[in-house]
């Protein structure tokens, strides 16, 4: 079956970390690539990048800081409904330092995002990763159906926000991207129920090492 399964890509992201490539450089490797795939796709000058709490957010924030370098008119959105993890919150304090205009977007002002999505070329989401379990709450629901209904380009970070990475099945609501740019490998959810629909394009990028090596080096340490 096509795609590969959570518990696998986790496995491999260890694996990572255990040869030296802690999760601050897994991160910022994985951006470059994610800015690289967008740089070439030619979907605008101006993006607003919506980010969550979580490692997919700041996979997203670093990436904001590389357009933001590249001349893009970056505007950021934190959906900050939950304090930002470590390291959502390491990326956050630098675009501060550098001047990026970032956002804090909560349920009483969601109309905020509705107006800062208005004025972009294209939208760059990183709200929840191959993490996410259960039916997302109402905040998520709303956020991702003004991702949706706003008309413009979408690119998700690894993984539509809302889709079940293994199943495919859509969390409550799903984004709807027109490019997905993965990390490490294709999801299994992205061929089964609604995943195909969910995904776009979908591009594959490393982390700093391939998936290919990790792959090569688990199965020496087996043997």
């Amino acid at each position: 079956m096509k795609g590969f399964l959570t518990e696998r890509l986790r496995e491999l992201e260890q694996l990572a970390k255990y040869l030296g490539l802690e999760e601050r450089f897994l991160i910022e490797n994985a951006s470059s690539n994610l800015f690289g795939k967008i740089d070439s796709l030619g979907l605008g000058r101006k993006v607003l990048v919506i980010a969550g709490r979580g490692n997919n957010g700041a996979d997203t924030l670093s990436c904001a800081r590389k357009l933001f370098n590249a001349g893009y008119k970056v505007e950021v959105a934190i959906l900050s409904e939950k304090e930002l993890g470590k390291e959502a919150l390491w990326q956050k304090n630098i675009l501060e330092k550098i001047n990026i205009t970032i956002h804090a977007i909560k349920v009483d002002n969601i109309t905020k995002l509705k107006k800062l999505i208005q004025s972009c070329d294209f939208i760059l989401e990183g709200i929840l990763g191959i993490g996410v379990k259960g039916e997302l709450g109402s905040f998520f629901k709303d956020v991702i159906l003004s991702i949706n209904g706003s008309g413009k380009i979408i690119v998700s970070c690894d993984i539509p926000s809302g889709l079940q990475p293994d199943q495919g099945t859509i969390l409550g609501e799903a984004v709807k991207a027109d490019y997905t740019i993965t990390f490490l490998a294709e999801k299994r959810g992205f061929f089964l129920n609604q995943g195909p629909n969910c995904c776009g394009k979908v591009f594959v990028t490393d982390i700093g090492i391939s998936l290919k090596a990790l792959e090569m080096i688990d199965n020496s340490r087996v043997e």
